[in-house]
């Protein structure tokens, strides 16, 4: 059953004018008043929707009709009712056995309703001015205050549904019969709970037992509940527990029944084998003859027989058979037409339970139990899905879900009933997200997890809860590293109150069982099947309704905002402050950034500290570093592009020593915040050299992943065949960690350069394998085969990295042509360089497009914009036009240089996440026509306006701004006549996009 029956939003199928595929999985219904978008999980799921829908309208269309839910004549009763929860006006219309909501009349005459309510499901109760319309799922109730008027719509209603027994004076009937005082499976006393559709009352144990078979095999009630009838308790009161066992338990092996001390798990055990298979009923002499079982059964209900209906209903009997009478065509129609009203609830009953059941297939059935024991989770799966997949994992049924659901299968539910043991603290004894609570703190409990509630009690045998909480209370679930707590493996539940609750317990499987059910029933559909190890909604401003579901496993972070889940590397974040404690959350990454509100709440400084483990930082592995968009560390690749800027040529480069402060200094900065580190001037290319050694050799594990795996690499040089080993080391390279592999490669190619170019800078490949060998391997340099290994790697880098030899050393000729041509022009003054190596793209920021360009201090943007062009060997057409780029990936800004702009200035003032970018110029040439005929420009308006400063509140407001040719001036307002702030054109810089820390400029 679904977790909301009743619908939000229906319309008419006779309204719909036209229905069509727009967008990736999404289609519109097009109406004459709205259009409504709807999203498939699959394109071949939209595809089949679209192929329905069209068929329905065709043979609509070939019918005709108004474009409303239904004529004139078959409606009973209209009108507008005012609705108590949720609090509002509705317009209400009867027709037969259904009541239909709609907002209004419009909306009903243009064929878009609310939902409808079924009254052969419902009973009514009237109470002064108002009506209820109960049902099993909810309860609908309206206000009228004309009592005539009130009266008239009762009259209507009280045709289909049934008239309320008061609940006070239910159980006191129920129990005039003596066998209903004990259960009906255990025996024990004090009956709380019934099945309606099976006819047996309960105790509360055997009841959660019931739940658990879901409601299509048994409807599980109150006895305080109001959908008792007058015609439901002549039921029970005619049949009776005793009665109703001679059928259910007419076959019961000696010593396999039920006691009031029967365990959670042997109850569930029993109470499937009864109900469900039917194990112990009794046999009807004419099982097996469907057409015999038929004929009896609406002979049976023209009678007051209520124990042979049963027997003939859960025997095989067909409720919806054919009683071959055209004016009653069905049991339940001969039932009613013979006045027998016992029979009709339980006919109403039983067909209710066999509508929200999969029996609308034909074949096998079968429940899949998962878990360590019988009494954790079932899951229903249809014909067609049975083999191979009684052993399959719960992700893997999942994964079926919208094949059942094209079929007709009711499979969305969300609320997987799951009951067992741990171990849990009061929430007063729960410290911080970093609190450690002892072992002395926990006491043992058995929780249960049902229909939207996680409760707990002192023992499985006890009925009254210690506490409870409902699942929609729940706002995050954090599951904690082994040893965290007293138990070796815990989970915190955190309340929308601010409350938290730890629980615990030795075995792993048993605490990944409840997280992932948990799970399911807290987060949305879309996240459904995500397993994680901290999941919740925060407060956030992309989010919908301002609210975003968040799931983090390890450095990857799913997040829902809208109506789509994307997926973050925590470790490739451009962007993460916050994480002080102060002020609100930001993260940003390419492609995108969200801003989290801050929550005094204690769940909202446990995602502060996982967020930021989770984002890399310290000496932990490769993989547990801050990366690039490439994979690698940030720290190493800073170092590598300041050497490849500075110091290639520099004389012994790696071997010798920096100034050892500024070497802690940078090395320090970079453990703590790679992200945030740009290596200044300050530093020379030595202090940087040898802050990457030490790096290397300060990461857990190393490059080569650990000391355990140093055997394996240094044992390649003992081979003689070139081939072999170069097999070899590929193998080797195929078993590390992605990260890792990406890091040899890098740092193998910037020492293949460095060696390339051993004439200027003394660093051959013996020299870089002597200092490189210990330094990966972070051993002492006692054995010779890690330099070996350094050594034979750089000599076979293009065999071993699979890089193309031509690529390679066009790459090595450009870098050499124009480091020759440096060493030729060096002047003898040398504290300011007259050239240096830039760095530039061509088009975009990725593999094969750098370029190493030489430029002087007088260079100017269109010089180097034509440099690259002619290094590329690319000739513009005529009226195209190239620029050159500032590109700031960490703020997502982009600013194009002035074509007579000096491009040293700029290459300088670079941050650490920003680089110079040629590209073709798209409005360059509109901007030169608009302005060819213009002897002066100026413009003026009203703009949002923020001034960016560090530590201060950042909101826009409206300002009158002035440009002309010499000066850009903001004004309060239209009216203002004193400037409030003016800057010289020349001075100002203009800048593309938006910053990804400043909330949007509109409402």
């Amino acid at each position: 059953m679904c977790q909301e029956v009743y619908s939000k939003r229906m319309v008419a199928v006779r309204s719909i004018s036209a229905v069509q595929s727009v967008g990736d999985q999404r289609f519109e219904l097009i109406t004459q008043s709205r259009t409504f978008l709807f999203r498939a999980e699959t394109s071949e799921q939209r595809a089949d929707w679209v192929m329905c829908l069209q068929k329905v309208l065709e043979r609509r269309l070939k019918k005709g009709g108004v474009r409303v839910f239904f004529n004139k004549p078959v409606v009973r009763n209209e009108g507008v009712l005012d609705m108590m929860s949720p609090r509002a006006k509705v317009y209400a219309i009867i027709k037969e056995s259904t009541v239909y909501l709609f907002k209004n009349k419009q909306e009903y005459l243009s064929g878009v309703g609310i939902t409808d309510i079924d009254l052969k499901a419902a009973s009514l109760k009237e109470s002064g001015k108002s009506f209820s319309i109960i049902t099993p799922y909810r309860t609908f109730s309206f206000v009228v205050d004309d009592e005539g008027e009130r009266r008239r719509w009762c009259a209507c209603l009280s045709e289909y549904a049934n008239r309320t027994v008061p609940a006070v004076g239910t159980r006191e009937r129920l129990w005039c019969e003596e066998s209903n005082r004990l259960c009906a499976d255990c025996g024990a006393k004090q009956t709380e709970w019934a099945s309606v559709n099976l006819c047996v009352l309960l105790c509360e144990q055997c009841a959660d037992a019931h739940r658990c078979l879901g409601a299509s095999v048994s409807e599980v009630v109150s006895l305080n509940d109001q959908l008792w009838t007058e015609e439901l308790l002549q039921v029970f009161q005619l049949l009776g527990n005793s009665k109703v066992n001679e059928f259910w338990m007419a076959r019961v092996p000696d010593g396999d029944g039920l006691s009031a001390n029967s365990s959670s798990a042997e109850r569930l055990k029993h109470i499937t084998a009864k109900y469900l298979h039917g194990t112990f009923r009794k046999q009807h002499r004419l099982s097996g003859q469907q057409g015999a079982l038929n004929k009896a059964l609406c002979a049976a209900v023209q009678s007051d027989d209520l124990m042979e209906s049963l027997s003939l209903l859960f025997s095989g009997a067909d409720i919806n058979c054919s009683s071959g009478i055209p004016e009653f065509p069905s049991p339940l129609a001969l039932a009613k037409h013979s006045g027998q009203g016992a029979q009709v609830e339980l006919l109403q009953h039983h067909l209710r339970s066999v509508e929200t059941s999969p029996s609308g297939l034909k074949g096998l059935w079968v429940r899949i139990r998962f878990g360590p024991s019988p009494s954790w989770r079932e899951e229903l799966i249809g014909p067609g899905f049975v083999a191979g997949l009684s052993g399959a994992p719960p992700q893997t049924l999942r994964g079926q879900r919208s094949r059942l659901r094209a079929l007709g299968v009711d499979t969305c539910s969300r609320w997987l009933p799951l009951i067992g043991q741990l171990q849990s603290t009061n929430p007063g004894q729960v410290g911080g997200a970093n609190d450690i609570t002892r072992l002395e703190y926990f006491t043992q409990r058995w929780c249960s997890l049902n229909a939207g509630v996680f409760s707990y009690y002192k023992t499985e045998k006890k009925t009254h809860r210690c506490g409870s909480m409902k699942t929609s209370d729940i706002i995050c679930l954090s599951f904690d590293s082994p040893g965290n707590h007293g138990y070796q493996h815990t989970f915190q539940l955190y309340t929308d109150g601010g409350r938290v609750y730890l629980f615990g317990s030795e075995d792993i499987r048993t605490i990944k069982e409840w997280i992932k059910a948990i799970g399911m029933a807290v987060l949305p559909a879309a996240l459904s099947d995500v397993v994680c190890d901290r999941l919740g909604r925060l407060p956030c401003t992309e989010g919908s309704s301002g609210i975003g579901w968040f799931c983090l496993s390890g450095s990857r972070l799913q997040v829902l905002l809208q109506d789509s889940v994307q997926t973050i590397d925590l470790r490739k974040l451009h962007t993460l402050t916050g994480c002080d404690g102060v002020g609100d959350l930001v993260l940003g990454w390419r492609g995108g950034c969200v801003h989290v509100n801050s929550d005094r709440r204690p769940h909202f400084s446990g995602w502060l500290n996982s967020i930021q483990r989770a984002a890399g930082s310290g000496s932990e592995t490769l993989s547990h570093q801050q990366l690039t968009e490439s994979g690698t560390p940030i720290s190493i690749q800073r170092c590598i592009d300041h050497i490849t800027r500075h110091g290639l040529m520099s004389v012994g480069i790696y071997r010798k020593s920096g100034i050892n402060s500024r070497v802690s200094m940078l090395l320090d900065s970079f453990l703590q915040d790679a992200r945030n580190v740009s290596v200044s001037e300050e530093f020379g290319v030595d202090d940087v050299a040898n802050t990457l050694k030490r790096f290397l050799r300060a990461v857990k594990g190393g490059v080569f992943n650990g000391a355990e795996n140093t055997h394996h690499w240094v044992s390649v040089t003992d081979l003689t065949d070139r081939g072999a080993k170069i097999s070899r080391y590929q193998a080797l390279l195929s078993s590390l960690p992605e990260v890792n592999r990406e890091t040899l490669k890098v740092l193998l190619n910037h020492l293949y350069c460095l060696q390339n170019l051993s004439e200027q800078n003394q660093m051959t490949t013996r020299n870089l394998g002597i200092v490189f060998g210990p330094t990966l391997f972070q051993t002492d340099g006692t054995d010779p085969r890690t330099s070996s290994v350094v050594e034979e790697m750089l000599h076979s880098y293009c065999a071993i990295f699979e890089v193309p030899e031509a690529e390679l050393q066009k790459q090595l000729d450009a870098t050499s042509l124009i480091l020759n041509k440096l060493s030729d022009q060096q002047m003898s003054v040398k504290h300011i360089p007259s050239h240096t190596i830039c760095a530039v793209y061509l088009e975009r920021k990725e593999e094969g497009t750098e370029l190493l360009v030489q430029v002087g201090v007088s260079v100017i943007a269109a010089e180097l914009v034509l440099e690259v062009l002619q290094m590329r060997g690319i000739e513009p057409p005529t009226g195209e036009t190239w620029s050159c780029c500032e590109i700031q990936e960490k703020e997502e800004l982009e600013r194009e240089l002035h074509y007579q702009e000096k491009v040293l200035p700029v290459y300088f003032s670079l941050g650490p996440d920003s680089h110079l970018l040629v590209r073709k110029s798209h409005y360059s040439s509109d901007i030169k026509a608009y302005l060819s005929d213009k002897l002066e420009v100026c413009k003026a308006g009203t703009l949002r306006v923020c001034e960016v400063r560090k530590d201060k509140n950042r909101n826009f407001s409206s300002r009158h701004c002035e440009l002309n040719n010499a000066t850009f001036r903001l004004y309060r307002d239209l009216q203002g006549s004193q400037c409030e702030r003016e800057w010289p054109v020349q001075e100002l810089k203009l800048y593309q996009s938006y910053r990804s820390k400043l909330q949007s400029p509109t409402p």
